[in-house]
């Protein structure tokens, strides 16, 4: 449905060409290095809203119906596109690694579906994100070997990633020996942290698909026409867009999180 739903959208307004290279020949890390150089990401900067850079990109983004809350995310290509299917369950940092995951995937995997991935490919998307939002230079500038726990949940709200996720990338480049690195995870599952993310940041959503719906409600297209164009409800199509449609509806102000770079622009029409 996430296809059909881009098909609609992308026939009334322009969206951001698409800027994600195949790198199957390359290891996780070197791949992730040469696409945060390709967006203009720096070596020491922590990534930003992983959502609005995939959108920018021209990656489709889309969230997953929380009945199907046992699947973290997927990621496919049709046409040329590369999509990508969020579960909006996860705490918010979760959310980022597994954007960052099916990033991993399209890079690392190419065009072929997942039926034709290598035993390893888990493995590899896990590498890449971890080496996409903690690179190596970055997390021993910041870092010192053998980290307290303590230490490590500071750090980890620079990357705004899971305590784990930083534990484990920690380990993997050498920073911890065998007693710390245990120390740590038994600490961290002691405060809770295997089971979630206790104070963790917001939920990152997409900038694309509010703007899209607001830029139709400026027009006069419902989102009860739109779900009618799919012949879904219009529960269901909220459901496909972080919730996006009851904002769209009752022109709400909530705030919202700082837009991060770039500021993508719709233009209505399609034309390209």
């Amino acid at each position: 449905m996430s296809f059909e739903l881009n098909s609609l959208v992308d026939a009334r307004f322009r969206l951001p060409e698409v800027n994600v290279p195949t790198l199957e020949r390359h290891r996780p890390e070197e791949a992730a290095e040469f696409i945060r150089a390709k967006w203009g990401i720096g070596e020491l900067s922590p990534a930003p809203n992983m959502v609005h850079l995939l959108e920018s990109n021209g990656v489709r983004v889309f969230s997953l119906d929380p009945e199907h809350g046992d699947v973290d995310a997927f990621s496919f290509w049709r046409d040329g596109l590369p999509f990508v299917v969020l579960n909006t369950l996860k705490s918010g940092e979760r959310g980022r690694f597994d954007a960052a995951h099916e990033l991993g995937h399209l890079v690392l995997h190419g065009h072929n579906g997942c039926n034709t991935w290598p035993k390893d490919s888990e493995r590899e998307a896990n590498q890449f994100a971890s080496a996409f939002l903690m690179p190596r230079l970055s997390v021993r500038s910041r870092v010192p070997n053998n980290p307290t726990t303590d230490q490590v949940l500071r750090a980890k709200q620079h990357w705004r990633v899971a305590a784990l996720a930083l534990t484990y990338r920690l380990n993997d480049i050498g920073m911890f020996s065998e007693w710390s690195y245990r120390r740590c995870l038994i600490e961290l599952g002691k405060l809770g942290y295997r089971v979630g993310e206790p104070g963790g940041i917001r939920r990152e959503t997409s900038q694309v698909l509010d703007k899209v719906f607001r830029g139709l409600r400026k027009q006069g297209v419902s989102p009860a026409h739109i779900a009618a164009e799919l012949d879904i409800t219009v529960h269901d199509l909220n459901m496909l867009v972080f919730g996006l449609v009851v904002t769209a509806l009752d022109g709400a102000r909530e705030e919202r999180p700082r837009l991060e770079r770039p500021d993508l622009k719709l233009v209505a029409g399609g034309q390209r």
